[in-house]
């Protein structure tokens, strides 16, 4: 349905992200109703797994002790998120989580604001591109919480000239509860760096589906919310 090329997840270089930024836009200039629209996609495969600070593996010449514990603690916890990695990248090939971001978020779309889908660029008017540099479970530490992080691009381009109409950056992190992994709900509701290391390869499998829906949801909510902002500037014209 689209076509794709598949990039390696970039490091996040802070954890302070902020949803919502980073738009600029002329769709003010144009209208989807009626039009024909289909998607690109440059997504990592599968989410990467971080669980625990590297901090926590520092070495102190002042508390030789310490540090020793330290670094055998932080060695337990990285081989957990190791394992959990491991267990995420076995499943992909049941879920193919670039297809799914990229279909759910063309679908949403057009729900949303009424225009139809095209299955290749070249038959249509509009195209979606989707550039997610990375997109993760993050545990700043290994008993506490897990992040889902989202980072990326997405542009709304002419089919024929290729101009960008709509560029936002996709910038999320917010706290994954256990139901996102088919879980039962408890006390807290979250899930941690140890509960996720624990996780079967079946609960990651709904994981990975959730977390490409949830990543899709961004998508469109910010396509949604943008193009609804410039029906003014359009009908102005």
């Amino acid at each position: 349905m689209f076509r794709r090329l598949f990039v390696s997840a970039a490091l996040l270089a802070t954890a302070a992200l902020a949803s919502g930024c980073g738009t600029s836009h002329r769709l003010g200039e144009v209208s989807l109703d009626g039009r024909r629209v289909a998607v690109t996609a440059a997504i990592p495969p599968a989410p990467r797994v971080q669980a625990g600070s590297p901090l926590e593996s520092g070495i102190d010449p002042y508390d030789p002790i310490g540090t020793a514990v330290r670094i055998g603690t932080a060695g337990a916890k990285r081989r957990a998120a190791r394992r959990a990695q491991a267990r995420l990248d076995s499943v992909v090939a049941t879920v193919d989580v670039a297809d799914r971001v990229a279909r759910q978020a063309l679908a949403g779309s057009a729900r949303a604001l009424g225009f139809g889908t095209a299955a290749r660029p070249e038959t249509a008017d509009f195209v979606l591109d989707l550039r997610i540099a990375d997109y993760a479970l993050v545990a700043d530490s290994f008993e506490g919480a897990v992040f889902f992080v989202l980072a990326g691009e997405a542009r709304l381009l002419d089919a024929r000239t290729g101009a960008p109409l709509w560029t936002a950056e996709l910038s999320e992190r917010e706290v994954v509860d256990r139901a996102l992994f088919g879980l039962p709900v408890a006390v807290g509701n979250v899930i941690t760096g140890r509960a996720l290391s624990d996780l079967s390869a079946e609960e990651m499998a709904t994981g990975l589906g959730r977390l490409a829906d949830l990543a899709a949801e961004r998508i469109v909510g910010r396509l949604v919310r943008d193009y609804n902002g410039s029906r003014d500037d359009y009908r102005k014209q």
